[in-house]
């Protein structure tokens, strides 16, 4: 392993135990890397050369009830598109956070823990602006999420909107939030369920005139629109 790549790790490393501390260990002799949260677990071992070459292997990934979760984490990190050649831990990390709280919500859901009220969960929409989106992990982790929809605009500025259910919105601003932004503020949060043109699923486009044409769908369109416009600072 060459200098370069040792330093890369150590700074990938040093950032990932930030996000997570007393979360994270890391063997270097094994180069196993165990993530925890309450009871989870995600156990990946990096190959030699990473992250110049080859991709973290997941070992063994469980959920507080011992829920074997390694296939369905496999599964979200290959959905993510995350390469080779790049940093990835905190992709594969939100990767599976969002597999544990997919499953701790059915699990309740099925032994009725969640229904001592019949109110749904509540809804949200937020507009972040960035200085600028460049990274391609951070476009890929802002991608990531099945469970809510959305559009990120990379560039100068970078703009993202994501729109779900109140805690699945919440949790993954919180995961961006912990990437290192030269500026990341959230200038819209509203307690709707905004539509879009491409409808799931969250959507990178490549122009301001693109994301309009995504809010100004559906039933509530116009107001999208001028929310959206207003949070950017272009009416």
């Amino acid at each position: 392993m060459s200098q370069a790549d040792e330093s890369r790790l150590a700074l990938e490393l040093e950032l990932i135990q930030a996000m997570y501390p007393d979360q994270v260990e890391y063997d270097v002799g094994s180069r196993d890397l165990k993530f925890s949260e309450q009871a989870a677990l995600l156990h990946l071992r990096l190959p030699e050369r990473y992250p110049d070459a080859g991709f973290p292997e997941v070992v063994a990934a469980r959920d507080g009830a011992k829920n074997d979760l390694r296939d369905r984490t496999k599964e979200a990190v290959r959905a993510a598109g995350l390469a080779e050649c790049e940093e990835a831990l905190d992709a594969i990390i939100a990767c599976f956070q969002r597999i544990v709280e997919e499953t701790n919500r059915a699990r309740n859901s099925q032994t009725g823990t969640e229904s001592t009220s019949s109110a749904p969960e509540a809804s949200k929409t937020v507009i972040i602006w960035l200085h600028h989106l460049l990274a391609l992990t951070k476009r890929k982790l802002a991608l990531s999420p099945t469970s809510i929809a959305g559009i990120i605009k990379p560039g100068y500025p970078g703009v993202m909107i994501f729109s779900g259910l109140a805690s699945a919105v919440a949790n993954h601003v919180n995961t961006l939030k912990a990437e290192n932004w030269q500026a990341f503020q959230v200038r819209y949060e509203g307690d709707e369920l905004w539509e879009f043109a491409h409808g799931s699923g969250i959507k990178e486009v490549e122009t301001m005139a693109e994301i309009v044409k995504e809010v100004e769908a559906g039933n509530n369109g116009a107001k999208q629109k001028q929310d959206f416009l207003k949070a950017v600072g272009i009416k």
